[in-house]
């Protein structure tokens, strides 16, 4: 049996039940919520939850900048091989996907929004996955850094419209 990974910290929190029926009254084999084990540990925003320095819709804005950030293919699509042959009577790859332009676009939107320098850090942590222990080396840095990562998370779930009332 493998070691447990220095990178695994799980912890019980409150999810959607998946096999909630609306048509049947909530009880206890329908509950709306079950308890699932999370890795606190698998990015940095979700440490950041953990530790109840992001609320849900910071959380909720990170996880849509992901979701966008990985259906464009990471830093953006990829360069196309022309010389490339196929074999076995393969097809090549579709030069871009609708769902890649969507993103593209989506993405250029919160680049707007947020600027060049707010963007490279939501990117750098909700699209690439750094911790901002990673990105900067001094403790004031990282503060400053956190504040100004939820800031851009604000103003991202303003645009989304999932900004809880306040």
């Amino acid at each position: 049996m493998p070691a447990p990974s220095k990178k695994l910290k799980l912890r019980p929190v409150l999810v959607e039940n998946p096999y909630h029926s609306r048509s049947h009254p909530p009880d206890a084999t329908n509950p709306r919520d079950v308890v699932a084990m999370i890795n606190v540990r698998e990015s940095a925003i979700t440490t950041m939850a953990a530790r109840g320095v992001l609320d849900a819709a910071q959380v909720a804005a990170a996880t849509r900048f992901r979701a966008l950030w990985e259906s464009m293919g990471g830093k953006g699509a990829g360069a196309i091989d022309y010389g490339k042959e196929h074999v076995d009577g393969g097809k090549g790859r579709d030069l871009i996907t609708e769902r890649e332009v969507n993103a593209g676009k989506e993405l250029a939107k919160c680049r707007e929004l947020l600027g060049v320098r707010l963007y490279g850090l939501v990117s750098a942590v909700c699209g690439e996955g750094f911790a901002l222990t990673e990105i900067f080396e001094g403790k004031r840095e990282r503060l400053t850094a956190a504040d100004m990562l939820r800031m851009g998370l604000d103003d991202l779930a303003e645009l989304w419209r999932l900004a809880t009332r306040r």
